[in-house]
């Protein structure tokens, strides 16, 4: 059967050989100077998450497999789901032990789109400043929302915790009663160009991929 769009993370980014990789929000900014020597910032587009992952040294039938992938996901409109691979779970739990059979959700949404309110965790557990959080939210197509923390804290008796604020905003969709994944979360991303590598006889290596967030 044809592939179907995203890709999840089990035909594609769990299987990948990691040597390195790097994940980041754009800036989606540019600048103007004023006569007075300020500078004066304008928002162009949407912060999309963007990066690179740069692939390990292989046998290069193990290679052929990740060259189909590449060139698949080089079409018109496919994509794949992105998970950062140098996180297991939150700072605190990276294990996600003490989340446990918890399912956490969002409670209320601030309107400065920057804080979200928590609730359904154990009590006493930590969200600090670097942790991943996401959410889908819409229909056709479902959207993925992902998010570095930038305020955290300790949730409270009820399983709270209040004002997290995060990186970047918070996009209209969001809706309270969303189920949020702590620590592990996905995105649709799309390839912005790969290098296939050079191989030897069996071995191959240098091969990398550009990547961005798509919102469609």
């Amino acid at each position: 059967m044809p592939a179907t769009w995203p890709l999840p993370t089990s035909e594609f980014m769990d299987l990948l050989p990691i040597a390195k990789v790097t994940s980041f929000p754009g800036r989606a900014v540019t600048t103007t100077e004023g006569a007075d020597g300020s500078i004066i910032p304008h928002k162009r587009g949407a912060r999309l998450w963007q990066g690179s992952i740069t692939l390990d040294i292989e046998a290069h039938d193990f290679w052929a497999a990740i060259e189909a992938d590449l060139s698949v996901l080089e079409d018109p409109g496919a994509s794949f789901l992105f998970r950062d691979p140098r996180m297991t779970g939150p700072i605190a739990d990276p294990g996600k032990i003490l989340l446990g059979a918890a399912d956490p959700y969002i409670s209320a949404l601030a309107v400065n789109n920057r804080e979200l309110t928590l609730a359904g965790l154990p009590q006493g557990y930590v969200l600090q400043r670097g942790d991943l959080l996401g959410f889908s939210y819409g229909a056709n197509p479902t959207r993925y929302a992902y998010h570095r923390i930038f305020t955290g804290g300790t949730a409270s008796l009820g399983g709270e915790i209040a004002d997290i604020e995060v990186t970047p905003k918070i996009r209209p969709g969001a809706a309270i009663g969303a189920s949020v994944t702590l620590g592990t979360p996905v995105l649709k991303a799309v390839m912005k160009s790969a290098n296939y590598g050079a191989s030897r006889s069996k071995i191959s290596e240098g091969g990398s991929f550009e990547w961005v967030q798509t919102l469609r």
